[in-house]
């Protein structure tokens, strides 16, 4: 029957496979996507790895890096794949040895797939239909280029049955009680919708302008208060040493990091001659950000720059050169021209900062929170949090059939940003917190003990601000409705069961076998640029 089958050109494979059993990903491409798309892998090795002494190729190892990095380069993007290849290659490593584990596990235990299993696997695929109906021509043409002959893919087929297979019976194994099925139905049944408009404190700070004397009637008043915040914050008073700074840079172009380094030296050799580091700098920076103004970078300390770099201003006195220092950015030559010693300012130098900044969130909080009780007092007499606080939109002219919309102006703004009503969606009754409002607990508590649509009792303090909600709807589990529920929350529920009892298990196989990966495989440098052409 396969002998029948066998063939490709044009279509589509879809592969669905267990990446190292971590992730579970779905993932289709099509032909030549390797050379439009792929890692060009050069002369690889002729082995990813050894499992109980069998091999796997590096072929499907890289069939397998080539569809992870494809996934993540949807998600987000070519960069991300670039800088995550080497992390990817892992993955896809670990991902064919685990499945390896699992065909073998499959055979030990009897598990067979006939030839007439992988033709009807094959016939039955739409990547390989035209007009509906199965195309031999079709097939050979499309294994014979993605898969280098039909016979590679379909002893890949072979095993990916037989790791369907294995996981089949792994999922037959796992049960869940009756009782958890309903619990996990009511939680998701048991949901709240809120309208709800934060009074941001933050912005509030912008309008609140407090003059010397207050702060410092303030600072006299208060300085228990302000001691305090100078203990919990100690950190923030701790001045770390500083330096001006200017530098030179030359960016390595593809591998010549030679020639980059050279440049670096020339570099040094004209600014140790006496030159002007500000005309070298416009001669030969490539930091088009700073080299019109002499290469000046301002003032840098740890943590602001790349390490070796910093590390190496930091130890300049002032005036002196740096020798040819190395980052991701390049090579650069570093000239100090300020040292600002390391401070720790005292509880008296840093008492009209801490009273300026206390009085300031203490008046911000006062004009959020009348504000707040204001749009309260508004929503009980009938208006709806969006009518009170609406959504700024330009006005939008009559277009295909569509009518005029006039310009909608910000009801409230508080430091120039404009206060608006937002909407959760159904949430379920058991959130602990709005999404972004730590301390919303209580208001949520409050909504989902509501018997109904209607504001909300108080305004509620979080870390973010006052807020005032209004319930939109209050829907309960009806138990009724559960019979017809019941077998898809137990369907989720044995699938995510089957799911972590699959990767303890195949962790407990890969602890008892011998295992050999070969570093080898694994991408280069060079290749990650390779990865996002």
């Amino acid at each position: 029957m396969l002998d029948v089958l066998r063939a490709s050109k044009g279509g589509i494979i879809t592969w669905i496979f267990l990446a190292a059993i971590i992730v579970m990903f779905v993932i289709s491409f099509g032909p030549g996507s390797f050379a439009k798309r792929g890692i060009n892998f050069g002369s690889a090795p002729a082995y990813a790895a050894e499992v109980n002494g069998r091999t796997i190729s590096a072929g499907l190892y890289e069939r397998q890096l080539q569809q992870i990095a494809n996934y993540y380069r949807a998600q987000y993007g070519d960069e991300f794949v670039r800088m995550a290849l080497p992390q990817l290659g892992q993955q896809a490593l670990s991902a064919v040895v685990n499945r390896a584990l699992m065909v073998q596990e499959a055979e030990r235990r009897g598990l067979r797939v006939t030839d007439q299993d992988v033709a009807r696997e094959i016939q039955a695929s739409p990547a390989f239909q035209e007009n509906g109906k199965f195309s031999k021509d079709l097939y050979r043409d499309t294994v014979q280029a993605e898969y280098g002959s039909p016979h590679q893919y379909e002893e890949m087929l072979r095993s990916e049955l037989l790791v369907r297979r294995l996981s089949a019976v792994l999922e037959a194994t796992v049960k869940v009680p009756e009782s958890e099925v309903h619990r996990i139905w009511a939680r998701s049944a048991d949901r709240v919708e809120l309208a709800y408009v934060l009074f941001p404190t933050a912005d509030a700070r912008a309008e609140v302008k407090p003059t010397d004397a207050e702060v410092e009637a303030f600072a006299a008043r208060e300085g228990a208060r302000i001691e305090k915040f100078y203990k919990d914050n100690a950190a923030r008073f701790d001045q770390p040493k500083k330096v001006r700074a200017r530098h030179i840079l030359a960016r390595v172009e593809g591998n010549d990091d030679a020639a980059a380094k050279r440049k670096i030296e020339a570099a040094i050799a004209r600014l140790q001659k006496g030159e002007d580091f500000a005309k070298v700098a416009s001669d030969l920076s490539d930091d088009t950000n700073t080299k019109a103004n002499g290469g000046d970078l301002g003032v840098i300390s740890a943590g602001l720059a790349d390490d070796a770099f910093t590390q190496a201003a930091l130890a300049l006195e002032p005036g002196k050169l740096s020798g040819p220092v190395k980052t991701p950015a390049g090579w650069h030559v570093i000239r100090v021209d300020e040292v600002i010693p390391a401070k720790k300012a005292t509880l008296e130098e840093a008492r009209p900062e801490i009273a300026r900044e206390l009085l300031t969130g203490d008046r911000a909080a006062e004009v959020a929170g009348k504000k707040a009780e204001a749009a309260l007092q508004a929503a009980r007499a009938g208006k709806s949090l969006a009518d009170l606080f609406p959504a700024p939109r330009a006005a939008q002219p009559a277009a295909e059939g569509k009518p005029a919309l006039p310009e909608v102006k910000a009801a409230l703004t508080l430091g120039g940003k404009p206060v608006v009503a937002r909407d959760t969606g159904p949430i379920p009754a058991s959130t602990t917190a709005l999404p972004g409002l730590s301390g919303s607990g209580d208001l949520l508590k409050d909504a989902v003990a509501a018997q109904g649509e209607g504001v909300l009792p108080r305004v509620y303090q979080t870390a973010a601000g006052p807020v005032v909600a209004a319930v939109k709807e209050r829907k309960r589990p009806d138990e009724s409705a559960y019979p017809k529920e019941r077998d898809a929350i137990q369907s989720e529920l044995v699938a995510e069961k089957a799911q972590q009892l699959q990767r303890e298990w195949v962790a407990e196989l890969r602890s008892r076998a011998k295992v050999v990966e070969n570093p080898a495989v694994l991408p280069r440098p060079q290749q990650q640029e390779q990865a996002a052409d």
